[in-house]
């Protein structure tokens, strides 16, 4: 079994606009986690589209990822490329029984890193998970 992330959070959005939150990657900026965030190749969040994380908290790294499934505005996958990792992400976008959305990610990793431990590579992909759906979670309730 491949180590894996699961986090999930609930907004009070509809699936519609949660989806939107999280294709908005300007929401991962200003914060001290991200340098930069940028589509390096094919339109924004279509199969085949990579973008480039610039991460400086919690390990400084790039990170290339790629899109490799969409299907709005219920579920996206991405895979992922850092420090000798690899990370299918799945991010899925459900409605709950208050008129808002779960949205739950998993990410599923292998591979070795030459530079962090097991332990390190996993706190920080736990981390960067939480984070991308706690920002999305923020940006939704401010427009709520």
């Amino acid at each position: 079994m491949l180590p894996r992330v699961e986090y999930s959070v609930t907004v009070p959005v509809p699936v519609d606009a949660a989806f939107q939150a999280f294709q908005d990657l300007e929401r991962l900026l200003d914060r001290g986690i991200y340098d930069e965030v940028l589509w390096t190749e094919g339109a924004p969040w279509a199969v085949g589209s990579r973008v480039r994380y610039v991460v400086v908290h919690p390990v400084p790294t790039n990170i290339s990822a790629v899109v490799t499934s969409i299907s709005p505005p219920r579920t996206v996958a991405l895979l992922n490329h850092a420090l000798g990792i690899t990370a299918e992400q799945h991010v899925y976008f459900d409605p709950d029984l208050k008129s808002g959305t779960r949205v739950r990610m998993t990410m599923d990793f292998v591979g070795k890193s030459s530079e962090l431990s097991e332990s390190a590579i996993s706190a920080a992909i736990t981390f960067l998970t939480k984070d991308a759906l706690d920002s999305m979670a923020a940006l939704c309730h401010a427009r709520a």
